[in-house]
């Protein structure tokens, strides 16, 4: 192999981790990497990733550490973990002395970021976490405008996701729909896990891509399921950020469809729309709105390239650790705010049949939702008839997450 091959490893084969082993045995088919191994505790659970990986002259391995040890010829080790396990994970790897990527979320809590981010600036090992849709040439350009004064001093970002999930959803791993699996933190719904990407660049755009204008400072959230599990599937919140840019977030998976999520930057003089299908809508003041449409990107694998660049000295990551501080702090003082999750009344709940199973939906979600985003408002403030006010949660000084304190106290 060529010198300037990155020789990777791979942690977790299953669930999204087929998807990092095709992006890994595309890049080695591009002769811009190596897999020099892969680990699972499960490695009969995915023969065909084996036979992929296998394939591509990689050693197995059932134990990581093992692998760890055995390859210390690796650059860069990917995670794609159960939520629980990401910190542990990366901060042994790190401190093993491995560049990561880092599945999303790199935590759950603030105090563990605190602890990963702790580790990282001390090993001095990058860590890139796989928010992939950071790395379009959309969202980059929206980034790149907004510093620029496109829309002249930014005021709201407001993030829409309406998505579309069934039964199987919440029973394709143990901790779907859980707040806490084995005894740690999971928080598995549209904040922390399927929209969290949304939730993400959010921040970021709020802060123009500069980090210390994105860190929030106040939240206000409602959390709401529609059918018994821990977690929320639907949800608004509102949160303040250090730049003083109001973030709001509305998000369900109990919508007809699989609508592509979107965010509007709005500023004193225009606004911009970014959405997942890597389109742009510009309204600039006093003029007609202008579409840009950018061709379609492997996202995931932008990462990977993003990520090489950075450790060979060549440029910045996208999604580096300190940058998702703001979003772990932003998750957490969303559940803080809420202090629980409302369960919707069935009456405005249904089901239908889907293959072999059923979706959710919530009456009406479209045109409830839109309507709040559009004014700006939480569920409640919008009233909309299942939705329950919430205080404003203060996040200055915050460094400990704990899930429905009793006794916590608004600001």
């Amino acid at each position: 192999m060529k010198d300037h091959q990155m020789k990777l490893a791979l942690v977790g084969i299953g669930g999204y981790g087929r998807n990092h082993a095709r992006t890994i045995a595309g890049l080695q088919q591009d002769g811009l990497a190596q897999c020099v191994a892969y680990a699972d505790v499960r490695l009969d659970a995915n023969p065909d990733v084996c036979e992929t990986l296998s394939g591509l002259g990689a050693a197995s391995y059932t134990d990581y550490k093992e692998m760890l040890e055995r390859h210390p010829e690796v650059d860069i080790v990917v995670v794609s973990t159960p939520i629980p396990l990401h910190v542990p994970m990366c901060t042994h790897i790190m401190e093993a002395g491995f560049h990561v990527l880092l599945e999303k979320p790199p935590a759950v809590t603030i105090q563990d970021m605190n602890a990963i981010a702790d580790v990282q600036r001390r090993t001095g090992k990058r860590c890139q976490v796989d928010f992939q849709n950071t790395s379009g040439r959309a969202f980059r350009e929206l980034l790149r405008m907004l510093d620029g004064g496109a829309v002249g001093r930014l005021q709201r970002v407001t993030g829409v996701g309406l998505w579309k999930r069934t039964w199987a959803y919440y029973q394709r791993t143990p901790w779907a729909g859980k707040l806490i699996h084995g005894g740690a933190y999971v928080l598995d719904g549209t904040v922390n896990n399927a929209l969290s990407h949304l939730l993400n660049n959010c921040l970021i755009a709020a802060g123009s891509g500069r980090i210390p204008a994105a860190v929030p400072v106040a939240a206000q959230a409602e959390l709401y399921k529609s059918i018994d599990i821990e977690s929320e599937n639907t949800v608004s919140a509102r949160v303040r950020t250090e730049g003083g840019v109001e973030v709001l977030y509305y998000t369900t998976q109990n919508h007809v469809a699989n609508d592509t999520p979107y965010i509007v930057a709005e500023g004193d003089r225009g606004s911009i729309r970014w959405s997942y299908d890597n389109k742009l809508v510009i309204r600039e003041h006093d003029q007609e709105p202008r579409e840009v449409a950018y061709e379609a990107e492997d996202l995931n694998r932008n990462m990977y390239l993003n990520l090489f660049d950075a450790v060979r000295g060549e440029g910045e990551l996208y999604c580096p650790l300190e940058a998702c501080h703001s979003f772990v702090l932003a998750s957490n003082g969303i559940f803080e705010s809420a202090r629980g999750i409302v369960r919707i009344p069935d009456a405005y709940v249904g089901t239908r049949p889907e293959g072999d199973t059923e979706a959710i939906e919530l009456k009406d979600a479209a045109a409830l939702i839109t309507q709040a985003a559009e004014e700006g408002l939480l569920y409640a403030e919008a009233g909309i008839p299942w939705a329950t006010a919430t205080p404003v949660f203060d996040l200055t000084g915050y460094t400990r997450f704990e899930l429905f304190r009793e006794g916590a106290s608004p600001s």
